[in-house]
């Protein structure tokens, strides 16, 4: 039997609720489940046929969505044990920040029930326990404590952090112990770690610690002068979610669709491994720095929620034989049902046929897998150039991202990829966004944010922040929504269904604007209302 190498990827999954992702009977191998998986995987090769002989690389397409397994009856959500971190220092006094978070934790406070655990800490320079965990009673008292809170003081993001983690983790011993519980951490903050533990390795180290412990971390930066690289490492280590609010307004609507999430979780405790043959030399998980097949991670997936689709991108350098049927290994899943808390597992195994035949390895490719694996690997392309902005070599980064465009261009004439075309679009509009940056800090830091998110997102697949169309749903389309009805151009409500007053509004904004009338609202669409 063939030697193995393990590789955990269970650490690259994030939330997609919107993601691009086929039908099942579409995607190639199937992982083994039954009716009652809440959990369902699909994988795909681009390069099910390889040329044989030497090293080769291919690419493994894993798809995973959450299973409601009960569609239509009314169930009983997992208790929740939640803990809200607070920042209350001196900049929330701008633009009215305060009485935003005020808002939204009054709004998280009120979608608690009897059988939920609730604490709050608010912190500055000094950390507070405004309110010791326990069961979710009269609110009113809570409510008319956050009412009072008043900016003051610098940002000890760490001990705040800490000081819910630790509420949230005595919880579990007490009120919140009851089986199947969601446990959370949600850290709101709008600056840098300034007292403290500042240090990003040691917060990093800690947020590991808190989730071995079973507290998850969600992260959520408000405005333009927050440490995003900060936030999204505590939201990845902490397994948890990362937000970037732009706007104090949108804070309501970001606590709700946090909670919602939770409710709706189905699956926890997700643990996804890809082990290897000897034949493959090297696996990695594109866009994420920190996974090789040299060592074994003990990284978990955040939780899933009914109906939500996520996907991730296996890079293979493979030493295939000259011809035969090649086993490259298997990939294996392990998790929670969210209710009970019962343990299950699926795995599928991956194999290719070598051939020195250069035309069947040619037909045989798979242009669905090749367009995911092409996207991805323009995004971890994307994702250093956005680091050339960070660090003022602006002219550098923009002739990176006018050769990105280019080589993309030249691949999509054989995959004819919309996906891939509507990248294009993105990385010409991010392209003159990087011209803006370099003429205007408050832009620079803009953009780095909202491009940082974007790639964020489409790591798991959820590529709704380069273009949105008929049919997707969320925050991104409430946004949307939002900037046709600012241009005059929808008068609908704002429920997040892109449906078809959207679209027909979509239409005429275009037109409007000179731009192709085709109903996406793709990249330059976008940047011409703002709105990218």
């Amino acid at each position: 039997m063939p030697d193995r190498i393990p590789v955990d990827i269970g650490h690259v999954f994030r939330r997609a609720a919107t993601a691009t992702f086929c039908s099942i009977a579409m995607l190639g191998a199937a992982m083994p489940a039954n009716a009652k998986d809440t959990l369902r995987g699909q994988v795909q090769l681009d390069q099910p046929t390889v040329l044989g002989g030497g090293n080769t690389v291919v690419y493994a397409v894993v798809n995973f969505e959450g299973i409601d397994v009960d569609p239509g009856s009314v169930k009983e959500r997992p208790p929740l044990n939640l803990s809200l971190v607070l920042d209350r220092s001196g900049s929330m006094s701008d633009e009215g920040k305060i009485e935003y978070l005020r808002r939204a934790a009054k709004l998280a406070v009120d979608r608690l029930g009897n059988r939920d655990t609730l604490s709050i800490v608010e912190y500055d320079d000094s950390i507070t326990l405004m309110w010791p965990a326990r069961r979710v009673g009269n609110t009113g008292e809570v409510k008319a404590m956050i009412d009072r809170l008043d900016p003051r003081g610098s940002t000890n993001l760490t001990g705040g952090m800490m000081r819910g983690v630790d509420e949230a983790k005595n919880a579990l011993g007490g009120p919140a112990q009851a089986d199947g519980t969601i446990t959370r951490v949600i850290l709101m903050s709008d600056g840098l770690a300034n007292v403290g533990i500042t240090n990003p390795q040691e917060i990093a180290g800690l947020v590991r610690g808190a989730k071995r412990d079973g507290i998850r971390i969600s992260a959520m930066g408000l405005g333009r002068d927050y440490d995003e690289d900060l936030m999204q490492a505590v939201a990845e280590n902490g397994g948890g979610r990362y937000y970037y609010i732009e706007h104090p307004t949108q804070m309501a609507r970001v606590f709700q669709e946090e909670l919602g999430s939770l409710f709706d979780t189905v699956a926890r405790d997700i643990e996804i491994r890809f082990s290897g043959t000897a034949i493959v030399r090297k696996v990695e998980v594109v866009g994420y720095d920190d996974a090789n097949g040299t060592r074994e991670t003990k990284r978990g997936l955040d939780d899933v929620f009914g109906g939500e689709k996520r996907s991730v991108l296996l890079r293979m350098e493979v030493a295939a034989p000259s011809s035969g049927r090649v086993d490259l290994g298997q990939v294996t899943v392990n998790y929670k049902t969210a209710k009970g808390g019962e343990a299950k597992s699926f795995s599928q195994s991956l194999s290719v046929d070598a051939t020195t035949d250069r035309a069947a390895v040619s037909r045989a490719r798979n242009k669905e897998a090749s367009a995911q694996a092409t996207l991805a690997e323009s995004d971890r392309v994307q994702k250093e150039q956005v680091k050339l902005v960070q660090a003022g070599r602006h002219d550098e980064a923009k002739k990176n991202m006018t050769a990105l465009a280019k080589d993309l261009s030249e691949k999509n004439k054989s995959l004819n990829d919309e996906r891939v075309r509507r990248k294009i679009e993105a990385i010409n509009v991010e392209n003159d966004q990087m011209s803006r940056a370099a003429a205007s800090e408050s832009e620079q830091k803009s953009y780095l944010k909202a491009s940082k998110q974007r790639l964020y997102q489409a790591k798991s697949g959820k590529r709704s922040g380069y273009a949105l169309q008929p049919g997707d749903k969320g925050l991104e389309v409430e946004r949307l929504q939002q900037s046709l009805k600012d241009a005059g151009a929808y008068k609908g409500p704002i429920d997040g269904n892109y449906d078809a007053d959207v679209k027909q509004a979509v239409e005429a904004y275009q037109r409007s604007k000179n731009l192709n009338a085709d109903g996406v609202a793709g990249a330059a669409t976008m940047d011409s209302m703002g709105a990218y």
